[in-house]
């Protein structure tokens, strides 16, 4: 078993930028050297902690990192360099930093409330539209004053002061985009059981719900690059996340009826849609997807699709992003692994594909014991992969 370097949750706080800048720098070596010796054009391997494990391993509590930006300023450097010090994938964090305060910021815009448990757990508050199918519930959204947008304003705002002040603004900070899909928001609010029975007793009220959320979306991002002051692009790209795109949780009939509308509105206000995300069931809805999009250069593959039912259906020119459940990485055999990977180093040879050992946990009693088994799937990764190059 691997030992884990703790290193980052010691160096000293006026240390960390030049601690980071020493990794970067030398993760780069190791990169150039793959390059050289793999190709640049190979599958590449990234890795990542999901956000629920951070807490344990440095051990904070979730809702101080959201609610005291200095404190998640350094917190966010040292997780760095930690996963610098112990993955051995083909990632290079850069010198961005993200504010945020919860991933599913989005949905406060429409008045519900979202809470974290110590770990970090979002907790989602009751909406009055989960009551009543009445569109008058939900409030206008203003960019200023809407859900947590105060918050996240103040924090992107002292992350730069602290960037400025303490690190010579040699760390660049990013303001969130609302790239989440509209079907995801409306069955959050609406509740998954009165959204199906809304399509059947009342479809109107789900056209116009989800025409709602839209143009909020677009109206947001729009004021997003005015705050910003981010030129509006001449060639204008979008993407779309948007988890409750899951057979069979929806119908393709669901999907062609309501869903495909919205999409539509968002690419004709938003710009060529480049990229899609859903972690659920996407092959019965595929072709639908890429006929709304044609556009599309990325797909995400969650694992409990067949990836390679999808590589069959669609034209090489997509890309393929293809994670791992963290389950499969943590506890599957090495036979398992190597017949899965073989599977992924085809489709590689066909188009291009991306891999990664996704939101790692703690499954074992140790995180020395789960980084090593996830280090030792990124090595027979790396070796399949170079050994089934096409």
């Amino acid at each position: 078993m691997e030992t884990l370097r703790n290193d980052a949750m010691a160096i000293p706080a006026d240390r960390l930028l030049s601690a980071l800048e020493e990794r970067i720098a030398r993760k780069r070596a190791v990169l150039e050297e793959r390059d050289r010796t793999l190709g640049k054009d190979r599958i590449h391997i990234s890795s990542y902690m999901e956000n629920i494990g951070w807490p344990e391993l440095f051990d904070y509590d979730m809702n101080r990192f959201y609610a005291d930006p200095a404190f998640a300023f350094e917190t966010d450097l040292r997780q760095r360099i930690f996963w610098l010090d112990n993955s051995l994938d083909d990632d290079v964090p850069g010198l961005g930093m993200g504010a945020t305060v919860g991933m599913y910021f989005d949905i406060t815009l429409f008045g519900q409330e979202v809470t974290h448990t110590r770990i970090g757990v979002p907790e989602f508050g009751h909406h009055p539209i989960a009551d009543r199918p009445d569109l008058s519930l939900i409030p206008p959204v203003d960019f200023r004053t809407s859900g947590r947008m105060p918050v996240l304003l103040r924090r992107y705002e002292t992350l730069r002061q602290i960037s400025e002040t303490r690190y010579g603004n040699k760390i660049t900070i990013g303001f969130p985009e609302f790239g989440r899909g509209p079907l995801d928001v409306l069955v959050q609010l609406r509740g998954y059981e009165s959204f199906v029975a809304d399509t059947a007793e009342r479809p109107q009220f789900v056209h116009d719900f989800l025409s709602r959320i839209v143009a909020e979306r677009v109206r947001w991002n729009r004021e997003r690059r005015r705050y910003l002051g981010i030129p509006e692009p001449a060639e204008p790209t979008t993407r779309i996340d948007d988890d409750w795109v899951n057979v069979p949780f929806i119908s393709p009939a669901i999907f062609r009826e309501f869903v495909l509308p919205a999409y539509r509105q968002i690419a004709a206000s938003e710009g060529k849609v480049v990229g899609f995300h859903t972690c659920g069931i996407l092959a019965p809805l595929a072709r639908d997807l890429i006929e709304v999009f044609p556009g599309i250069q990325t797909l995400d593959i969650s694992p409990w699709n067949d990836f390679e039912q999808l590589d069959a259906m669609l034209d090489p020119k997509i890309g393929f992003w293809l994670p791992i459940k963290n389950t499969v990485v943590l506890t599957g055999t090495p036979a398992q692994h190597r017949e899965l990977l073989e599977r992924v180093a085809r489709v590689g040879r066909r188009r291009k594909v991306g891999t990664c050992a996704a939101a790692i946990v703690r499954l074992h009693d140790t995180y020395e014991e789960n980084l090593s088994r996830m280090n030792a799937f990124i090595r027979l990764a790396r070796k399949i992969f170079a050994e089934n190059k096409g």
